[in-house]
């Protein structure tokens, strides 16, 4: 237990900085996590835009894959999760595009690349589009897993349900996440469903740990033993904070918050179109004779409640409209995995 505790207790799991007060919110606390390896300003950096239940803790999850490969990574608690202050539904996503740059500001970071899990897709688009510059103009760099759509155009079953229920009754999901994150999921040998791996994007160099098919432990690079006492001490730390976040995503993405919440991707097809203009104007205000193209990786389970094969079309499609290839690099890979 000790050396589980050394584990979930590194310093570079726990950090934290302070979003200064505008007329739109109070004084903000923001925690985020960073790879063991972040000291190392060599290697090149992802932000990570979690799922629905992502917090922090992907950093330990993804910790040895990202030394062996040589990338750093940050995972950040967005509002209402973790340590970090709770806002407005409204202004989620605002939140966010406040915290990017200052983050990266206080982390000494110039260029990142950014990736995207499920219900992390709304924040990564906007972060694309009105930070670009954050992005490596050498190699500007997105990949999106299991991009979330919204209902209207997935047909899926989970969120088509979900859209049904009464808004008093999805209030109360922060307390169900929690119970069944406490007591169901352990008792079915929970693996990591918590933390989402972003291993499966990146190609498995030779001596690399294929971190697909491997255990907790195996990922920790430790015992089973300690594996197993991490396993749940992580559970017990990420429960022993704030879970609110869990209610305003669930409502973020079944389209319950007010006009906007979004940003600016609440239409997938116009965003792209108004990604495709600001792309054309920045090639033709750059004065390289040939800018790099923005790279874009979809990779989508073959089988997804949240979208649907239904969604993964929809998806597919707004990418492929005319102007996408002058300006951007777009590519779709459908991974033999199910998503849940």
């Amino acid at each position: 237990m000790n050396e589980a505790i050394r584990i979930l207790c590194a310093d570079h799991l726990h950090q934290c900085m302070w979003l200064s007060a505008t007329p739109e919110h109070e004084r903000l606390r923001i925690t985020y996590a960073t790879t063991s390896n972040f000291a190392d300003s060599t290697l090149p950096v992802i932000l990570y835009c979690g799922p629905m239940f992502g917090s922090r803790y992907g950093c330990l999850d993804i910790n040895r894959l990202a030394n062996e490969i040589g990338v750093r990574i940050i995972c950040v608690d967005r509002p209402g999760m973790g340590g970090s202050t709770l806002c407005p539904l409204n202004i989620r996503i605002k939140v966010w595009l406040e915290t990017v740059p200052a983050l990266l500001k206080k982390l000494n970071v110039k260029h990142v690349s950014l990736v995207s899990h499920s219900a992390g897709t709304m924040y990564l688009l906007n972060t694309m589009y009105y930070l670009r510059d954050i992005l490596d103009p050498n190699a500007p760099y997105v990949a999106l897993a299991g991009p979330f759509a919204n209902k209207e155009h997935t047909h899926a079953t989970l969120p088509s349900l979900g859209s049904r229920l009464p808004i008093s009754w999805l209030h109360s999901w922060s307390s169900v996440n929690r119970f069944i994150l406490s007591r169901v999921m352990p008792a079915t040998s929970w693996s990591g469903g918590l933390i989402t791996s972003t291993a499966e994007l990146f190609q498995s160099e030779p001596g690399t740990s294929n971190s697909g098919e491997m255990t907790f432990a195996e990922k920790l690079g430790v015992s089973e033993e300690v594996g197993n006492a991490a396993e749940k001490l992580q559970i017990k730390y990420f429960l022993a904070e704030n879970t609110e976040a869990a209610t305003q995503e669930l409502l973020l993405c079944l389209n319950k918050g007010e006009a906007g919440s979004w940003g600016i991707c609440e239409d997938y097809s116009a965003y792209v179109n108004q990604l495709v203009q600001s792309e054309r104007e920045r090639w033709e205000s750059t004065q390289k004779a040939s800018p790099a193209k923005l790279r874009l990786k979809f990779f989508f389970a073959e089988s997804d409640v949240m979208i649907g094969e239904g969604g993964r079309r929809y998806v597919e499609e707004c990418w492929k409209q005319t102007g996408v290839g002058d300006v951007m690099d777009v590519t779709t890979t459908v991974l033999k995995v199910t998503e849940s």
